[in-house]
């Protein structure tokens, strides 16, 4: 019963957490509703992309998630300059770029120039242009990023072009094209920008080339306005080489290839030129016309633009006001709700004094329990501690076996260094009495170092020795004789040594050989035994 009600509780608290907290923001979520507004920015829904990026950028501020803040910031002035309000644009760059001064790095501040540098080449402020274009590009450079070299170089590049700083404009094409291999959309810009380069310095053959070898590339409609670029720069090589007629022919594809109203009236004005070359001054006049009626109609698209821009605007200020509002009725709930949580609280507390008394009755009960318990316990750890006892002194035991059966491999281990030293003397002293003439005219002389010689011969201390390894170590020359059926006795006796961990020179001297043979026996050992590789002989036979 108690139990059921501490759950139900525990419940309660729960779900007035979750009714609190419900309504948090990560930054995860901020990044998936960030991309919904430029989803609806790209989708022409200003108005709505815009709200969205406020009220993530007014979260993304209070949280000091500064990369969000920049995202939300950075695509508001892109919806701006969408909207040819590029003055309100620049704001909002100008603000991204503080956050990512302060907040952010490189990689966020070049993106923020980049930005701003386009605006001022779209109002043909070219000398702003290439000052932000080049402080972007030295971003890139600083922080060894090639691709974004290669973007801002070619940036660089049309600046340059139309600035007439030529120079200045290769100079920056030679460094973009290795680096933008991989990008082949901007490396169609820097081609571009190439030409049209090539046409500023009247070098119009390589320029033409550049332009025909682009063409092909430009037939997706995403490439609509490079494609009419591109023709105007053939129909301008070939107006300057005198070729009007083909000159005509280019102008006339840029005018087929163009639907937008900006690039229009430069057409036109192409078109109304070479018309007057040709001595069609009929349709030169044509094509002037055209021109103002293409620029009339870009500055009445403009003011649209603008007209749309300022409800936009209103339309934020009237979001941000219902913001505010619904701030005011959140602030309201949240007080009703600590509300009803401190109420909540308080009836918590009441129930659980209530319950305190069946809780101390309960606790008694359990205590006679754990009496018992302890009596139980107290039983068991006795019989356990007996057992430990017990198993105390097995290891006691072992121990002490295992300590007789190093002091036996100890005595046996003298023992055969004594029976080496023995045989050591023996040959020594025959090999002494055997220099003197004496001794080979003396027959008993000799008898006596035959027997010594036939003393040397003889295995029966071996046999000992052997006899007393094999109570040491019961079982391990019979394993060993059945695991290598081809080791000769010579093999086992050495092998014998080895596993009493002998040194070479202490089994040089029980097998009369030297601590080199000693060290070739032991290789042959090796191989005969197939040791595994990077494992050592005496390891080997401690695993038999």
């Amino acid at each position: 019963m108690l139990r059921r009600l501490r759950v139900y509780l525990n419940g309660i608290v729960l779900l007035l957490s979750l009714s609190i907290y419900a309504q948090a923001e990560t930054p995860e979520i901020l990044d998936d509703q960030i991309e919904k507004g430029v989803e609806l920015m790209f989708q022409g829904k200003h108005s709505q992309s815009i709200e969205l990026l406020l009220s993530l950028q007014s979260i993304a501020k209070k949280n000091q998630w500064y990369e969000q803040v920049f995202r939300s910031t950075l695509n508001i002035g892109s919806n701006y300059y969408l909207l040819s309000d590029y003055g309100e644009a620049v704001i909002f760059y100008l603000r991204a770029y503080e956050i990512a001064i302060e907040h952010l790095g490189p990689s966020e501040e070049m993106t923020v120039l980049n930005n701003i540098g386009v605006l001022y080449f779209k109002e043909h402020d070219n000398s702003q242009a290439k000052t932000y274009f080049f402080k972007a590009y030295q971003k890139a450079k600083d922080t060894e990023n090639s691709v974004k070299v290669g973007y801002y170089a070619v940036n660089l590049a049309l600046v340059s072009n139309k600035l007439k700083q030529l120079d200045s404009a290769q100079t920056y094409i030679e460094e973009a094209l290795p680096l933008l291999e991989t990008e082949p959309n901007v490396l169609i810009q820097a081609k571009m920008a190439q030409s049209e380069m090539f046409l500023l310095k009247k070098q119009y053959a390589n320029s033409e080339q550049i332009a025909l070898s682009l063409l092909p590339k430009l037939q997706d409609i995403s490439q609509v306005q490079n494609r009419v670029f591109t023709y105007l720069i053939l129909a301008q090589l070939n107006e300057h080489q005198n070729h009007l007629d083909k000159a005509l022919s280019y102008a006339l594809k840029a005018r087929e290839s163009n639907t937008s109203m900006e690039n229009r009236v430069e057409v036109y004005e192409q078109l109304s030129n070479l018309h007057g070359k040709i001595g069609s001054l009929e349709q030169a006049l044509v094509y002037k016309d055209s021109v103002i009626i293409a620029s009339d109609s870009l500055t009445v698209m403009r003011n649209r633009k603008l007209f749309e821009n300022e409800k936009v605007k209103f339309q934020i200020q009237n979001y941000q006001h219902e913001l505010a509002e619904s701030k005011q009725t959140l602030r309201q709930e949240r007080r009703f709700l600590y509300s009803v949580i401190g109420i909540t609280l308080l009836l918590m507390t009441f129930i659980l004094w209530v319950l305190r008394s069946n809780a101390i009755k309960h606790k008694q009960r359990k205590t006679i329990v754990k009496l018992e318990l302890a009596k139980e316990k107290s039983d068991y750890l006795l019989i356990e501690k007996q057992l430990r006892e017990q198993e105390t002194l097995a290891l006691l035991e072992q121990e002490r076996l295992k300590n007789e059966l190093e002091v036996r491999n100890r005595k046996l281990t003298a023992k055969a260094l004594y029976l080496s030293s023995k045989n050591s003397l023996i040959e020594e002293v025959i090999a002494s009495l055997s220099k003197h003439n004496e001794v080979s005219e003396n027959p008993e002389l000799k008898k006596q170092i035959r027997a010594l010689k036939k003393h040397l011969k003889t295995d029966t201390q071996w046999d000992s020795f052997f006899t007393h390894f094999e109570e040491v170590n019961q079982g391990f020359l019979d394993r060993l004789k059945h695991k290598h059926e081809k080791l000769t006795p010579s093999d086992i006796r050495f092998i014998t040594y080895l596993y009493m961990n002998l040194t070479n020179k202490e089994i040089a001297s029980l097998l009369n050989i030297t601590p080199q043979s000693c060290r070739k026996r032991k290789e042959r050992i090796s191989n005969k035994l197939n040791v595994p590789e990077g494992m050592t002989l005496h390891t080997y036979l401690s695993t038999i």
